[in-house]
């Protein structure tokens, strides 16, 4: 049986799975490419072999290998909204999004459009008895 998708993403995983995420697969030499530091080859194929161990990744094919997302980028951004909201908001996205607006990374109107796209696109809840409005 495969092992559960391990802790959060590196900035630098990050930045590799984005290129797989975008590119479907690549190489190693692909992904270097990619990257907007140029890495050092072995250290580009040290994070892949890292990202393969935390079943982010599977390897296709050798001579060159090609390396392939194994977790969709949904997934990965889930788990890392809810490690953030728990971790520094106390699970509560209501903290959170006053976080944004008070920080002004998020204006009115884009709560709004978010609002309305939410209500749109997701049935509400049923209101059990005692629940405030």
């Amino acid at each position: 049986m495969a092992r559960k998708t391990s802790e959060l993403l590196t900035d630098r995983e990050a930045q590799i799975m984005e290129i797989l995420w975008s590119l479907g697969a690549a190489t190693a030499e692909q992904v270097r490419a990619e990257l907007p530091d140029e890495p050092h080859d072995s250290t580009v194929r040290t994070l892949l072999r890292v990202l393969k161990e935390k079943n982010y990744v599977r390897v296709t094919g050798r001579q060159p290998a090609v390396f392939v997302p194994a977790v969709p980028r949904s997934d990965v951004q889930q788990s890392a909204a809810r490690s953030l909201l728990d971790r520094f908001f106390g699970g509560s996205a209501d903290q959170l999004v006053q976080r944004l607006l008070e920080d002004e990374q998020l204006t009115a109107a884009q709560l709004e459009d978010l609002r309305k796209r939410y209500t749109s696109t997701r049935p509400r809840p049923e209101r059990r008895k005692g629940d405030r409005k």
